[in-house]
Formats: C-alpha cells, sequence, structure tokens
C-alpha cells in the first residue's frame, strides 16, 4: 500500500493565498506547493475532493478538504486508496480542533507549529497512518497550556521540552482512551440527533422520509468505565412481531470502541469503553415510511396555492407549526427516561426536580425556488417573521416566540412579475398571460425546521448503567442527562 506524501495547509482567505504548513512524511514531492495550489484554483467551485493532475512528472493525485478559511492539500504520486487519504485529513483537522480549539484559523496553526508538527509525525508513520484518536495522541504529545508557557518563560526552553517530562509508561492500552483519566466531577452526557429529508407531494402524502441520526457522547469519566447503553424502539412498532432497534435503524455505523457482537446478540444494546471527552459513539439511518400507507409526522407542514388572485399571478404559502401531533405520534415529546436528567427539551425525573415536557420548535423557515421566468416579486407581505428575495429563491424565516406554543400558523402572499411581460402588446388575451403566469409559479417549498426534545424516528435512550471496569471509585454515581434533537434536513413539499 503507498503512503501519504505530504501535508500542506493554506490560508484561504489571505491575499494570496498563503501557506502556513508545509509537512513531507516522505522525500520532498516534485510537485511545488504553489503549483498544486495553482491547478487546484484552475477548476471552477464546486471542486471534487479527488483532482487527478497528469501535465505534472509523475502524475499527481491532488487530494483536498475545505474548512473553515483553510485548504488542506496532500498531494500522491502513486496509487493510494482514495478514502484512506480523505478520511486521514478529516482526522488531522478534528484533532487540531481538539489541541487548538474551534473555530480552527491560521494564527493558532502558526503560533503553535510545534505542537501541529509533533501531532502530524505521530498520526502518520512514513507516510502511513498510525495514531488518529485524539485520547491516544494526548498520551504522547501535550496540548498546549498555561503550565507550558510558564515553563517556557522561567527556564528560557522552548515549550516542547515539556514532552520530556512525560512518563513513557503511561500510554494507554486501550487506543481510544487515554490513561490516568481524573474528573473531579463524574458526568455522562448522551445527544441524539436527527436529520430529516423528506418529498411530500401536492396532496399531502408523503413520497418519501428519511431520518439521519448521529449518538454524539460525551463522557467525563474517571479511570476506565465499561458502559451499557440500551435503545428502545418507538411506541408505534412495538406491536409488531420482532420489533427492536436493530430491526428499525439501517445502514449503522459504530465507533471502534463498541462491541459488535453485543449489538448483534442483543439489539439495541450498544457496549463499550468510552474514549474521554467528546466523540461520535454510533449513527444511523431509519426508514420513516417504512410501509406505503404510513403517515409521517412532522411539527411544520406547509400548503402553497399558485396562480391565485384577480389576475392569476399571485401565489401563497400558509404554514401550520404543531407541536401536540408529535406528543400523540409516539415520539420522544414525553421526555426522556427517568435515569436521566434535563438537557435543553426533555423532561427531568422526580429525583433532579420538575421541569416542563413541553416540546420546543426553533429556526422555522421556508425557502421557495423560483422559475427563471421570474423578474422580480411585487406586494409581498407576510403575518410573521421577514423574508429575502436572493437571486431565484426567497427566503422566510419564522420566529417563535418562547418556542413552545402547541399550534400557530403565519402567511406569505406575494405576486410576480414575468420576465419580457413589458413587451407585451396591449390589448394581448388574459389567456396566453395566465397560462405564462402559470408557468412561472414555484412548484415546491423547503422546510426548516428544529425540534428539541423530539425523534422523528421514535428511537429513544432508555438506559445508561456503568456496569463494570476500574479506577471509578466506590459509590460514584455520575450525573446522566439526554437531549434529543430532530432537523429538517431538506424537506421538499410540491405544489
Amino acid at each position: 500500500m503507498s503512503a501519504i506524501d505530504a501535508l500542506y495547509i493554506f490560508d484561504r482567505f489571505a491575499p494570496t493565498a498563503t501557506i502556513i504548513l508545509q509537512h513531507e512524511w516522505r522525500s520532498r514531492p516534485s510537485t511545488s506547493p504553489a503549483s498544486l495550489l495553482t491547478h487546484y484554483n484552475a477548476l471552477p467551485s464546486p471542486r471534487p475532493s479527488l483532482i487527478y493532475i497528469p501535465t505534472t512528472s509523475p502524475p499527481t493525485l491532488l487530494f483536498n478538504l475545505e474548512h473553515s478559511n483553510l485548504l488542506l492539500l496532500s498531494p500522491a504520486t502513486s496509487e493510494i486508496e482514495p478514502l484512506l487519504v480523505l478520511e486521514f485529513l478529516h482526522r488531522v483537522v478534528d484533532v487540531l480542533e481538539d489541541y487548538l480549539g474551534s473555530p480552527l484559523v491560521a494564527s493558532k496553526i502558526e503560533s503553535n507549529y510545534d505542537i501541529v508538527a509533533q501531532l502530524l509525525n505521530e498520526m502518520a508513520d512514513d507516510g502511513f497512518p498510525f495514531i488518529t484518536e485524539p485520547n491516544a495522541l494526548r498520551d504522547v504529545v501535550l496540548p498546549p497550556s498555561l503550565i507550558g508557557k510558564l515553563f517556557s518563560s522561567v527556564t528560557g526552553l522552548p515549550n516542547n521540552t515539556l514532552q520530556s517530562l512525560t512518563p513513557s509508561n503511561t500510554i494507554s492500552p486501550i487506543p481510544w482512551r487515554r490513561a490516568n483519566v481524573k474528573h473531579t466531577n463524574n458526568e455522562l452526557y448522551v445527544d441524539v440527533i436527527e436529520l430529516v429529508t423528506a418529498t411530500i407531494a401536492p396532496s399531502g402524502r408523503p413520497l418519501s422520509a428519511r431520518s439521519n441520526g448521529t449518538i454524539a457522547f460525551n463522557s467525563k469519566l474517571s479511570g476506565v468505565p465499561d458502559l451499557l447503553l440500551t435503545l428502545q424502539a418507538p411506541n408505534s412498532h412495538k406491536q409488531t412481531l420482532g420489533a427492536t432497534p436493530n430491526s428499525i435503524i439501517s445502514y449503522p455505523v459504530f465507533h471502534p470502541c463498541v462491541r459488535l457482537s453485543r449489538w448483534r446478540d442483543r439489539p439495541g444494546e450498544l457496549s463499550f469503553v468510552p474514549p474521554d471527552g467528546k466523540f461520535i459513539l454510533a449513527s444511523y439511518e431509519v426508514d420513516l415510511l417504512p410501509k406505503k400507507d404510513t403517515n409521517l409526522t412532522l411539527p411544520v407542514t406547509v400548503e402553497m396555492k399558485t396562480a391565485v388572485g384577480h389576475e392569476g399571478d399571485e401565489f401563497e404559502v400558509r404554514v401550520f407549526i404543531s407541536t401536540a401531533s408529535l406528543v400523540s405520534s409516539g415520539g420522544n415529546g414525553s421526555g426522556n427516561s427517568p435515569a436521566f436528567g434535563s438537557r435543553g427539551g426533555s423532561t427531568r425525573s422526580p429525583a433532579f426536580g420538575s421541569s416542563s415536557n413541553a416540546l420546543q420548535v426553533e429556526e422555522v423557515s421556508v425557502t421557495i425556488p423560483l422559475p427563471p421566468q421570474v423578474k422580480t416579486l411585487v406586494a409581498t407581505r407576510c403575518s410573521r417573521g421577514e423574508y429575502h428575495h436572493e437571486g431565484r429563491e426567497v427566503v422566510w424565516k419564522i420566529p417563535m416566540t418562547g418556542g413552545t406554543a402547541t399550534s400557530s400558523t403565519a402567511t406569505f402572499r406575494t405576486a410576480i412579475q414575468i420576465r419580457g411581460e413589458e413587451e407585451a402588446e396591449e390589448g394581448e388575451d388574459d389567456a396566453p398571460r395566465k397560462k405564462r403566469m402559470a408557468m412561472a409559479m414555484p412548484r415546491c417549498a423547503i422546510i426548516g425546521f428544529s425540534v428539541k426534545g423530539w425523534l422523528a424516528s421514535g428511537i429513544k435512550v432508555d438506559s445508561l448503567k456503568i456496569v463494570g471496569g476500574r479506577g471509578i471509585g466506590e459509590g460514584v454515581k455520575p450525573y446522566k442527562g439526554v437531549k434529543y434533537i430532530t432537523r429538517a434536513g431538506g424537506v421538499e413539499v410540491r405544489c
């Protein structure tokens, strides 16, 4: 298998796309970073993640990643697995953000070049990916800290001299968890986030609907804990034969810490020793329409009317916002398990005090794509919020006061002017004009929203237990919090 040759990081927003880091793992590539940047800029945006450059000697594969104001370029002059390099670039960004903080900007890399160089040398050995887990890297590369700066100011030695003080026997045998983890307050946080994509016919019948979920975890536990997280199938599926989270979830992807054999033997149970800090425990996909006659329950729905008004040159969009249907649909509107505390929309158990279980709908918006025949909009009005007409789309944002209203409505109405209409002859019949107006009417609306305390799939966290481990301390009962969030990732309503 071929190795990664080099990594170049540029500041995209600098006047001349300044290179801020140049790191070669092997011999210096024959093509200069400036030449690679020229080839990259020669292609129109959006550029592919892998660019083949046949004019260099030898021909070069240029892997690239844009992140914030940074551009990462990694050339390869021999055959290599593309996903290996692209995943490595993403890991580099994640590790640098973990060490230097987010957002990752050029000034942070320039002021901590010694730390970045050590990280890159550990992450790839002679160009082969080696240590890419942030927890494992913290055992061999100390992050920049006030102690390091104080050591440098007192002794006059560079900060990286502090690395020699790190005992070699503290390296953890678990690749994803650093050694000797200690926390004053032991806490566990679970964030289950789902992104809904759907297509709804003019009749209101859903044509397709899927939910992509992510289980984000934040572990702040001392020692080496062994955890068991149990997922529960939605109430609407419990009556079906053999309904489990495993039978509902499609294409699950797990962090390396998850024991796959336990998931296969007992669907819905995730057994693992967690990394220390934040990480993605699992991701999954759920078909929200397992049957053709299945209804789709969403907190925001849209009704569109086109070619209305006396001249037939207006269209109207009416938005209905309701959380009552979410609670009755068997989702997570009733809050989380009694084992958990309240976190942004979930309900506390009596052990943690009382709180409201009202769902919170936020960030409601409607995007209306306009056909190319539309010249401008006139006599536009909306009952709530504000709108922006830029290019070939209208973006209407609807504020939610308090975010907890059970139901509300909002209306947007406007007239359109089509291109070339001013050149139409006087006395032209209404029929041809109305036909042109009908052709210039929008064909769909795209809904955006965010709901706290509810998951579109209905899956919920049933329990989270410490079932073993060492170094945790007897009688320690960590605080546990769970949060559910559903966002619209592209809900298209056709008209």
